[in-house]
């Protein structure tokens, strides 16, 4: 564990757990899920705070994708789900390049030799730059093609927070991605009444599991309560949020990504948000997480 600290702050980093982020804090009151000790223990990054999403977000359908003429066939690494999720840098231990009171860097480096290309066929680079401050967390997301040839290349992250009595969200997008069969997205439509948080509003059960398109960059959580509210901003890299309110749970996601659910089996990868890295060539985007004390 990397612990980091200033001013009333508190980040706890498990880097040998997926890069994860274990627990967020401003004098005691979680702004993020809080990881149990067993998920600690037994390496269960999907019950940790936060984890980053590399090389891509989301769903590809069944694990399967043609780039540039290559047929891939991916691991289905999500226990019996059907589909490949989330990349393969959440399921791989991260290294600590550097770390003081306030600041760490984690990089992972992905090799795809033998069972590692069935996680992801190119080469890689990528790191996690966290850097605490009094106002809140700036994560800093990189990831550099390491490989010979040409890669489709996302950067996502996925944080829990935690749902609260009286929890308010707000955000802003032009349009979601309904889900069809088998969770994968079909055309985008009109963002539904039940979905809109344009005005900050109780979360309330939603039904939500899917991904805006023409976000903003910006979202914010209230929790009145505990008279404490945290802010999301991120670059305009995350074009798409995605928001996860599984009903009679205790947390929920909001995560900024940069391409929509199963984008590299559509027909305009990169209109969907997905890039395109030559070798050597790397993306590079930043989420901020503010912290305000309601009055």
């Amino acid at each position: 564990m990397v612990t980091l600290r200033n001013s009333a702050l508190k980040l706890d980093l498990a880097p040998s757990i997926g890069g994860a982020i274990a627990g967020f804090w401003h004098d005691g009151v979680a702004l993020m899920r809080e990881t149990p000790e067993r998920a600690l223990r037994d390496g269960m990054v999907r019950q940790t705070s936060c984890y980053p999403l590399i090389p891509y977000s989301n769903r590809i359908a069944q694990g399967r994708f043609s780039f540039e003429g290559v047929e891939h066939r991916l691991a289905l690494n999500f226990g019996d789900h059907p589909h490949s999720i989330h990349g393969n840098a959440w399921q791989k231990p991260w290294e600590v390049m550097e770390a003081d009171e306030a600041h760490c860097r984690l990089v992972l480096v992905h090799r795809p030799e033998g069972d590692e290309a069935r996680g992801w066929p190119f080469a890689y680079r990528a790191e996690q730059l966290f850097d605490l401050s009094p106002a809140g967390l700036t994560l800093t997301l990189s990831l550099e093609n390491e490989d010979r040839r040409a890669m489709p290349a996302g950067l996502g992250l996925h944080p829990f927070f935690p749902k609260r009595p009286g929890v308010r969200l707000q955000f802003a997008a032009e349009r979601v991605f309904p889900n069809g069969e088998e969770s994968l997205p079909m055309d985008a439509v009109s963002i539904p009444s039940d979905w809109n948080y344009r005005t900050m509003r109780e979360l309330g059960e939603p039904r939500l599991d899917n991904c805006f398109a023409g976000w903003d960059g910006m979202a914010r959580i209230a929790y009145v309560e505990e008279r404490i509210a945290l802010s999301i901003e991120a670059n305009p890299l995350f074009g798409h949020l995605v928001v996860y309110v599984p009903t009679g749970r205790d947390f929920f996601a909001v995560e900024p990504v940069s391409h929509m659910n199963d984008a590299i089996n559509r027909p305009n990868p990169t209109v969907h948000g997905l890039k395109v890295l030559k070798p050597g060539e790397r993306l590079t985007a930043q989420v901020r997480f503010r912290v305000e004390i309601l009055s």
